[in-house]
């Protein structure tokens, strides 16, 4: 570690490294939830009994609302204000131990013992005990999940307000997150889940040997990462002491927030879509084995990691929203078109999804360091830094946007078809995912980068 002679302390790279490994753990838990739990408790037919109803309220002919996507807009439909509320505690706490670093260290293994959780439902069979579990599992998750990530991101522009070398830590963070993606959707399945998994126990126990993986690096930027030391507080800025609705009025009252996180929320709804239906595209689509995931996945991660270093480069020379608006629509014209053609050309599966890795990659490097930037020209404005709610904000749109859009993707597929006889409903996703894409790209346009930049 270096310290310039008019600023805060400089992380070395040790440090750098340490703090995105704590990405690749939380990554972690959210792709295993994402990717594998509808098809633990809705599997595809034949491959184990459902552990729940797909639809609620069901009355005479009309079938009835889509389970998972209740339990989705429930669950992240209280962690939507519990996120921003954690934000700003965090902005406000005076803690010795570091008003971010504190928050970590008290939710880091609540969180990884509770996404292990999740896949235990109490009952064997589809029941509405395991409704109930799988809706307090999920919103104990998401809630948890917001006290680690939520301080764990308003670091990065604390640690690293130089725009370069935020730019540089967060890429490091998008290659952790990789690692855990890679790990929770490549490694794990080939490891545990074979052809005949017809009672979901080896994902079972894939779940509970990921949680521990999880906590381990989580854990880690909170042993690593001293805030007495590592931040320094900056001439003319000062935390925090804006009550919560006060702080979260005036966080969307700074303009380029707004078409930045719409942007940011509405990549992810579409990504979202298209990661909670990847065990379908699998076994429903290309008619493999579940453990095949791995290989559909693998090039798209090989890609995304070999892509990163041009990512920087580019953000760099054309703009960080010049390159998010092209990765929107990249993915958008690639999974629109791509999806519904998987059944009668299996062999584009391959080239399609790793050419995906391309704009996954600029996802994933990117908006973090997009933010840092918005919470520093917030603070030269105003003289307050208010880092965790900002990204608190963030996730008070992303949270519910998620929820319906994992729902979204359960109720098309129930409702049109998720079988290999009858796969329109899976097919229907990737249409869906490409008109959420396009519409992020047009809100990163309206994103003056500019006005941040010199702001």
């Amino acid at each position: 570690m270096s310290t310039a002679a008019n600023g805060p302390p400089r992380l070395g790279i040790w440090r750098k490294l340490a703090y995105a490994l704590g990405q690749g753990g939380n990554v972690l838990t959210y792709q295993l939830i994402s990717t594998f739990v509808l098809t633990l408790y809705l599997p595809t037919a034949g491959k184990g009994e459902p552990l729940m109803p797909e639809f609620l309220l069901a009355v005479g002919s009309f079938a009835g609302i889509g389970t998972y996507i209740v339990l989705n807009v429930l669950s992240r439909g209280i962690d939507t204000f519990y996120d921003p509320w954690i934000a700003n505690v965090s902005d406000r706490s005076k803690s010795r131990f570091g008003r971010r670093r504190l928050f970590m260290a008290v939710s880091v293994l609540p969180l990884a013992a509770v996404t292990g959780l999740v896949f235990l439902p109490p009952s064997p069979t589809s029941s509405m005990l395991n409704v109930a579990w799988l809706g307090v599992m999920l919103t104990a998750y998401y809630c948890l999940f917001s006290a680690y990530v939520a301080p764990y991101l308003a670091l990065l522009p604390e640690l690293v307000p130089d725009k370069k070398e935020n730019t540089v830590v967060s890429t490091l963070q998008a290659a952790a997150a990789l690692l855990g993606g890679l790990i929770a959707t490549v490694v794990a399945p080939l490891a545990f889940l074979g052809d005949a998994d017809t009672d979901r126990g080896p994902l079972k126990t894939m779940a509970l040997v990921l949680a521990g993986v999880s906590f381990l690096m989580m854990v880690v930027p909170v042993l690593a990462i001293d805030e007495r030391r590592l931040v320094a507080q900056r001439e003319g800025e000062a935390k925090s002491h804006k009550p919560f609705l006060e702080s979260l009025k005036a966080t969307f009252a700074f303009r380029p927030f707004v078409p930045y996180v719409f942007g940011n929320n509405l990549f992810f709804f579409g990504f979202t879509i298209i990661q909670t239906g990847v065990p379908f595209y699998v076994e429903v689509l290309l008619q493999r084995p579940l453990s095949d995931v791995a290989l559909v996945i693998g090039p798209l991660f090989g890609v995304a990691a070999l892509a990163f270093p041009v990512v920087a480069v580019l953000a760099n020379r054309l703009g960080k929203r010049n390159v998010m608006v092209g990765a929107a629509v990249m993915l958008a014209a690639m999974m629109g078109v791509g999806v519904p053609l998987l059944p009668t050309m299996p062999s584009l599966a391959l080239p399609l999804f790793a050419l995906a890795g391309i704009p996954i990659a600029c996802f994933l490097a990117l908006p973090n360091a997009m933010l840092a930037d918005i919470c520093d020209a917030d603070a030269r404005r105003t003289g307050e830094r208010r880092e965790a709610m900002f990204f608190g904000a963030q996730g008070f749109q992303q949270k519910i946007a998620l929820g319906i859009a994992a729902g979204l993707f359960q109720w098309v597929a129930s409702s049109f078809g998720r079988t290999v006889d009858a796969p329109l409903g899976v097919q229907l996703s990737g249409p869906l995912a490409a008109v959420a894409l396009i519409a992020s790209a047009l809100c990163f346009w309206r994103y003056r980068e500019r006005d941040v930049q010199q702001g």
